[in-house]
C-alpha cells in the first residue's frame, strides 16, 4: 500500500484498483495516479503511463483529471471522458490505458477502509433486472467470460464499496485473469480438463427418462441464475447443466454465479431428475399395448385407484413425487373423474409427437422420449421402506415392430422395468368378438387390424436384444397380462364369480392364482398366441381380468361434428384395476404389500 501524506480535513476520496483490489484513502492533494515510482497511488500494469491522472481538492470538491498523454479512449462511468468532479457521496468509475479504477467521495473513511484486500463484485443482470453476489474476483471473471456480446452490452459489474455506478461487462473482461488449473508441481503447463463419458451400462441409478445407468457422483446440477441459460446439448432455452465443485453451508451445490442449485439432472440425457431421486429406490412399471387399447384410461384410473387401495388395505400412501412433471396425467385423471358428459370425459389418443413426449439427447442424437410420471409410496412408520414407481403413457405405435430403432427408442423402458403390464384389448380380437354376439358395445362395431400377438413378439425381441439374452432364455420380471374391458366378456369364464383378491392388510395370492388360471384357459382357447408370447418373455406370468371403466362407453358427437366413443362419467366403476400392480408390488416390496 502506498504511504499517503496525512491530512485531517474531510471529506476524503476513496480509490480502488479493480484489477488488484488495492484501496487507498486520499487525504492530501495534489494526488498522483500512475506507474511512476513517485506516484501516490502506483499502478503496476505495463500499459499504464508514469502519470495517468491527478486529483485536486477544491473546497469540498475533488477534481480528477487525466494526463494529456493518457486521455485517449478513456471512459468515465462508461462514456468517453477525461475528467470528472466528486461531490460528497458521489461515485465514479474510470477506464484508461487498460486500468479500471473506482472513486468515491467519503464523509467517513471507515466505509472504504472496512473492506479487506480481497476483491469482491456484484453483478446486475439487465434481462432479469436483478442483482447477484457478492462473488470473488476469480468467480466473477469466469462468469463474465461466458457472457455473450449481446448480454455484455447491458449487464453491469460493480465492485464492492460502490452503490450507484459500475462497469459495463463488455469493457472490463481484460482485468480478470484466466483461471489456472493446478496440474501438480512437476508440470507448469495449463491443461484443459476433459471429463470421461459416463458408462451407460453400469451404475447405482437408472435414469427414468433415457434408462441409462449412472452413479451418484455422475449426476449433474441445474444452474439457477438467469444468465446461465443455454446448455450445449439441450439448447439455448435450457438452463446449463454442470458438475458441482462448490457448495453452501447446507451442502447445496452452487452454480457459477453463486446461487444454490439443488435440482439434479441425468448425465446422459440431461433431463431433470425427480425430487429425492437419490434418496429412494425407483421401480419402472412398463405398460405395453396396441394403439387405442385404452392405456391412457387405464393409467388414469390406476393411479387414482392405487391411491385409495394402498392406503385402505396396506396403510401405504401413494402420492405425486413430482407434481409439476405429473401435471399432464393429473389433468387426464381430473378430466375423466370430474366430467359431467362423455365429451368432457373423452381422452384423446396418445400421439407419438404429442405433449406426453419430449425431445432429448440420447447416444449422440436427438430423439423423442416419453415423459415419466413418478409416484412415491410411503409407510407412515417405516420410511426406510419408501420407494417410487415410474409410469409412462406410450403411444401404441411405439410398440410396433417398425418403431424400435435408435431414432425412436421410446419404449425401451420395458428392458429395465421392475414390472411389465401388457394390456390386451379383447374387442380387437376376432375370436373374442365372435363369442360376444349380442353385446351392445359401440367398440365391437369398429374394425381394427389385430396385431396384439405381434406386439408381444416384438416386446420379447426388444427385451432380449437390450439385455443380451439368448432367444431361448426368459426373464423373471413379473409380467401381468391384463385382459381389459372385462365388463363385456367376463361371462365367458363361466358362472362362478371371480374370487376377491384383496382383503384388509393382504393380497390374497391363492385367489390371484386361481383367477389367473381360469383366464389363461380362456386365452388358450381363443387366442393362444398371447399366452405363448407372454410366457416366452417371462417365467413369472399372471393373467388378470380388469375393467378400468367398469361399463361400456357411449357414442357422441363432439363440438366439431366428429363421432366419438367415450365413457359415461356417471357410470364409471373400475373393476380389479389395481390387482396386477399389487401382485407385482407384493414381489418387489413384500414388507409393503403383504400377501397371503
Amino acid at each position: 500500500m502506498t504511504s499517503l501524506r496525512p491530512r485531517s480535513s474531510a471529506p476524503r476520496v476513496g480509490i480502488l484498483n479493480c484489477a488488484t483490489g488495492e484501496r487507498a484513502i486520499i487525504a492530501a492533494t495534489p494526488f498522483i495516479i500512475g506507474a511512476s515510482a513517485a506516484a501516490d497511488f502506483r499502478m503496476h500494469s505495463p500499459t499504464c503511463p508514469p502519470v495517468l491522472g491527478t486529483i485536486q481538492q477544491r473546497g469540498d470538491l475533488f477534481e480528477v483529471t487525466l494526463h494529456a498523454d493518457s486521455a485517449g479512449a478513456s471512459l468515465v462511468d462508461g462514456a468517453p471522458g477525461t475528467q470528472f468532479t466528486l461531490h460528497l457521496g458521489e461515485e465514479h468509475t474510470l477506464l484508461s490505458n487498460g486500468e479500471a479504477l473506482a472513486f468515491k467521495a467519503l464523509a467517513d473513511a471507515a466505509e472504504w477502509s472496512d473492506f479487506d484486500g480481497n476483491m469482491h463484485w456484484h453483478f446486475y443482470d439487465a434481462r432479469a433486472r436483478q442483482w447477484y453476489g457478492p462473488f470473488d474476483h476469480v468467480e466473477m471473471g469466469d462468469h463474465l467470460r461466458r457472457q455473450s456480446a449481446e448480454e455484455a452490452e447491458d449487464n453491469i459489474a460493480m465492485p464492492a464499496g460502490l452503490r450507484d455506478v459500475g462497469f459495463f461487462v463488455k469493457d472490463i473482461r481484460h482485468i480478470f485473469p484466466e483461471r489456472v488449473v493446478d496440474s501438480g508441481p512437476a508440470d507448469d503447463l495449463v491443461r484443459p480438463v476433459h471429463s470421461e463419458p459416463v458408462n451407460v451400462e453400469y451404475g447405482e441409478f437408472t435414469c427414468p427418462t433415457c434408462w441409462f445407468k449412472f452413479d451418484r457422483g455422475d449426476a449433474m446440477n441445474i444452474a439457477v441464475h438467469a444468465t446461465l441459460r443455454g446448455d450445449p446439448l439441450l439448447g439455448e432455452d435450457a438452463m446449463q447443466r454442470f458438475h458441482a465443485t462448490r457448495f453452501n453451508d447446507r451442502g447445496q451445490a452452487l452454480d457459477a454465479m453463486g446461487l444454490a442449485a439443488p435440482d439434479l439432472a441425468c448425465p446422459h440425457c440431461r433431463r431433470k431428475l425427480p425430487p429425492g431421486f437419490m434418496d429412494t429406490p425407483h421401480h419402472i412399471f412398463s405398460i405395453v399395448g396396441a394403439p387405442s387399447s385404452g392405456k391412457s384410461y387405464y393409467l388414469s384410473v390406476l393411479t387414482r385407484t392405487l391411491q385409495t387401495s394402498l392406503y385402505q388395505n396396506f396403510g401405504v400412501t401413494f402420492r405425486d413425487a413430482d407434481p409439476s412433471e405429473n401435471v399432464i396425467l393429473t389433468q387426464m385423471r381430473t378430466q375423466l373423474f370430474s366430467a359431467s358428459t362423455p365429451e368432457d370425459a373423452f381422452l384423446a389418443k396418445t400421439e407419438l409427437e404429442g405433449m406426453l413426449y419430449e425431445t432429448l439427447p440420447r447416444q449422440g442424437r436427438k430423439v423423442r422420449l416419453p415423459k415419466p410420471f413418478v409416484f412415491k409410496l410411503t409407510r407412515s412408520r417405516a420410511h426406510d421402506t419408501d420407494f417410487a414407481l415410474v409410469f409412462y403413457d406410450n403411444a401404441g405405435e411405439h410398440f410396433e415392430p417398425t418403431r424400435n430403432s435408435a431414432d425412436s427408442p421410446g419404449a425401451q423402458h420395458i428392458a429395465v422395468a421392475s414390472g411389465i403390464f401388457f394390456l390386451f384389448d379383447p374387442l380387437h380380437n376376432t375370436e373374442f368378438r365372435a363369442r360376444l354376439r349380442g353385446i351392445r358395445d359401440p367398440q365391437i362395431q369398429s374394425r381394427r387390424l389385430d396385431q396384439q400377438d405381434v406386439i408381444l413378439a416384438e416386446t420379447e425381441v426388444r427385451i432380449k436384444n437390450v439385455l443380451g439374452l439368448d432367444s431361448r432364455q426368459t426373464i423373471d420380471t413379473p409380467f401381468a397380462v391384463m385382459v381389459g374391458k372385462s365388463d363385456t366378456w367376463v361371462h365367458l369364464l363361466g358362472d362362478a364369480p371371480l374370487l376377491p383378491c384383496v382383503e384388509k392388510g393382504a393380497l390374497l395370492l391363492e385367489n390371484v392364482r386361481q383367477n389367473s388360471a381360469r383366464l389363461r384357459e380362456l386365452l388358450l382357447e381363443l387366442c393362444p398366441a398371447i399366452v405363448a408370447n407372454a410366457e416366452a418373455i417371462s417365467s413369472n406370468v399372471a393373467y388378470f381380468p380388469i375393467s378400468p371403466l367398469g361399463c361400456s362407453p357411449v357414442q357422441f358427437t363432439d363440438s366439431e361434428g366428429h363421432v366419438r366413443i367415450g365413457p359415461d362419467p356417471q357410470s364409471i366403476q373400475p373393476k380389479q384395476v389395481e390387482v396386477p400392480s399389487l401382485w407385482v408390488l407384493s414381489q418387489l416390496a413384500p414388507e409393503v404389500v403383504t400377501a397371503k
